[in-house]
């Protein structure tokens, strides 16, 4: 079944009387990051001066585009990629004008008004510094945040996104903190908007798509090195119509790029543990925390004002304390002896055998006599001992489960405080580099490309199988290119393809299989036959309950837009159009070769009496010793391998009414083709048991 869904995003309308100036404005984006320089050019009267020639040059590149003022003396500069600019106006019968050091920004509009003096009038104005020019043509709000913050401010993990926390309106995910953290680079609120809905961009390509298995989240696997990231603005109201898919806010990030100079730098960062503080509950050595991350970066020209070259490398050793602690069974209770649990010791003031606490034989009615519970007591050299289980009636499974659990190192540790504590390291290490090129074919046509590739290996050692025992390789890859053609100095096309491809699987890290415990192959019905899932209760530990391990997960992504941007008077008219093509496999199993929950409420006195359980008895490792699970279940996942397809139109106008007002206006079109899933098996299968106690 084909499922459609269309629907009409009004999409930046907005009335802009620009008479104040902000410093945190963002612009409508004629293409995507590129910025626009409009105004007009007069004389020493006031008159306008038509067909004057206003020309741009990049600094850096050397590249210059050039425009004409029309009859109202008005001029526009579109398509300009952030860097610094030098203007300058001709006009016959007019001394040369030029304005230099002008900083132009992340989609940014902005105006620059020009007067003419006459050949016989001798002005020189030199400006050897200069600050970002303001939007003076937008509605639209955002924040953007250079290099020199982005490269000087400190970063924990270096990781760029803990700087959208600089814009205004944007606050943490509740419980999430600042530092960037999963769904990787867009888990934070902005504007009131829902979290992990950002879209985020790279030199106009997407570097966010669906979280895998959800949809309803955007997610990052490529993040480029702070070092390397120009600047990025985060647009969080009023943006252009060109801008959809995203739940509220768009990331807009430009890369370095090569200029007729070259120029490079490298970099290293390290942390170690010598400087770190002992977690509050390790009483032993500082864990052994190492960080390198180190590259370098190149730029420059193939070809002076005409082709150019960025390229960087960056590598990352990481070493991590895992701090693992909890309550887990003793050597004694290996064995079935739990009178010396102080969980459920026996209650001093009934020395008979008939107290309240202690652990109780669930017998379930299969042995003569059990009619009520009667609790667990073993000879042992001639005396009667409480508590104790005897060989007879331990499950031989159970008691290979419970000696999956690491033994206990915390001498005198009593309930409920943890009787385990180890730290474990766990380690990251990774590289990526980018490669970008930017060819000028000729004064109306230039184009570019860029790809990048990221590959790291998480792998935590298996104690508990709860926040450890996983590995988790990823490669991501993302590239793009763009093409501009300035058809005439008012009509420019701009058009762009851009894919991301992600392989991250995730892969469980020697965990025990069902067979050496003795469990049933029916279990490995999912084709794995690591060990299940043990879960208790009681503030006892479970095992092996660690997320996503054993994940099968690909996606690729491919977008491709195209805009005509048309210049008319005071008219800046954009006509766009952008279609992605998403692919996902993805196969998680939950607990994949099952849960088993094991409750204390199966070894008390009464069960299901909420009372007893506050009277210590009961113990969820004895309840694994008898072989009684509470429940079982195991669910049959097929894998999934779906695609969608997300196409919109839209129309953008900036009409400049007069030199002080503006007017906005944007309609966007978009509508969406999800296809069917495509399944490994025919359907979902779920096998549940229960003690029915």
């Amino acid at each position: 079944m084909r499922v459609y869904r269309r629907s009409w995003n009004c999409v930046a309308v907005g009335f802009a009387l620009m008479l104040l100036p902000f410093s945190t404005t963002a612009a409508f984006g004629q293409a995507s990051y590129a910025a626009q320089v409009r105004g007009v050019v007069k004389d020493q009267s006031g008159a306008m001066v038509a067909k004057a020639a206003v020309t741009i040059t990049n600094d850096g590149t050397g590249i210059s585009v050039t425009a004409h003022t029309d009859d109202h003396g008005l001029y526009i500069l579109t398509g300009l990629r952030p860097a610094v600019y030098t203007i300058k106006v001709d006009s016959p019968g007019f001394r040369p004008t030029e304005e230099k050091n002008v900083v132009l920004q992340v989609d940014q509009q902005t105006t620059i008004d020009f007067t003419l003096h006459p050949l016989g009038v001798i002005t020189t104005v030199e400006v050897t510094t200069a600050a970002p020019m303001l939007d003076t043509e937008s509605a639209s709000l955002g924040t953007d945040v250079t290099n020199e913050y982005v490269r000087d401010i400190p970063l924990y993990s270096r990781s760029m996104f803990g700087l959208v926390f600089l814009a205004g309106g944007v606050t943490e995910t509740t419980g999430a903190g600042i530092n960037d953290n999963y769904p990787t680079g867009t888990n934070f609120v902005s504007n009131g908007q829902r979290n992990a809905t950002a879209q985020i961009t790279l030199d106009g390509s997407s570097l966010s798509a669906p979280e895998q298995g959800e949809g309803g989240n955007s997610n990052v696997y490529y993040q480029p090195s702070v070092e390397i990231v120009q600047e990025f603005k985060v647009q969080n109201n009023g943006f252009s119509a060109e801008f959809g898919n995203n739940g509220g806010t768009i990331v807009n990030m430009v890369l370095k790029q090569g200029s007729n100079a070259f120029h490079g730098s490298g970099w290293w960062y390290g942390q170690r543990s010598t400087f770190d503080a002992r977690d509050y509950f390790n009483t032993g050595p500082t864990p052994d925390h190492v960080r390198d991350q180190y590259g370098f970066a190149l730029g420059g020209p193939l070809k002076k004002n005409k082709t150019f070259f960025f390229a960087d490398f960056e590598k990352v050793r990481e070493q991590d304390p895992n701090n693992l602690e909890g309550i887990v069974p003793t050597d004694a209770e290996r064995g079935g002896d739990f009178s010396q649990d102080p969980a459920n010791l026996v209650d001093p003031t009934n020395p008979t055998g008939t107290a309240q606490a202690g652990i109780y034989d669930p017998c379930a009615g299969n042995r003569p006599g059990c009619v009520q519970r009667a609790q667990f007591s073993d000879v042992v050299n001639g005396v009667t001992v409480l508590n104790k289980i005897p060989a007879a009636e331990i499950d031989p499974i159970g008691q290979a489960i419970l000696n999956l659990y690491p033994h206990s190192n915390i001498q005198g540790a009593t309930y409920p405080s943890p009787n385990f504590r180890k730290v474990i390291l766990s380690t990251d290490p990774g590289w990526q580099f980018d490669i970008k090129l930017d060819h000028q074919i000729s004064a109306n046509h230039k184009i570019g490309g860029r790809y990048s590739r990221h590959h790291d290996i998480s792998t935590t050692p298996t104690v508990l199988g709860d926040n450890d025992g996983a590995i988790y390789p990823t490669t991501a890859q993302n590239g793009g290119a763009e093409y501009n053609w300035a058809i005439t100095p008012r009509l420019l096309w701009t058009s762009r393809f851009g894919v991301d491809r992600v392989h991250a699987p995730g892969i469980s890290n020697h965990y025990p299989t069902i067979g050496s415990v003795g469990l049933s192959p029916i279990l490995a019905a999912n084709g794995l036959d690591r060990m299940i899932t043990v879960g208790v209760d009681g503030g006892f530990t479970s095992l092996f309950t660690q997320c996503c391990v054993d994940t099968h997960f690909a996606h690729t992504l491919f977008n491709y837009s195209s805009a005509l941007q048309w210049v008319r008077g005071g008219h800046s008219v954009t006509f766009g159009g952008e279609q992605r093509i998403f692919f996902n496999n993805f196969w998680q199993p939950d607990n994949p070769t099952g849960i088993f929950n094991f409750s204390r409420d199966i070894t008390t006195q009464d069960p299901n009496n909420a009372d007893l359980g506050s009277q210590n008895q009961g113990n969820p490792f004895a309840t694994i010793l008898t072989g009684y699970a509470l429940s079982a279940s195991i669910h049959l996942v097929p894998a999934v391998a779906d695609k969608s397809k997300e196409t919109a139109f839209y129309v953008q106008d900036n009409w400049k009414v007069t030199p002080k007002l503006t007017l906005n206006l944007g309609l966007r079109y978009e509508w969406s083709t999800p296809y069917s899933e495509r399944y490994n098996r025919l359907q979902f299968s779920d096998f549940t048991a229960s003690t029915g106690i």
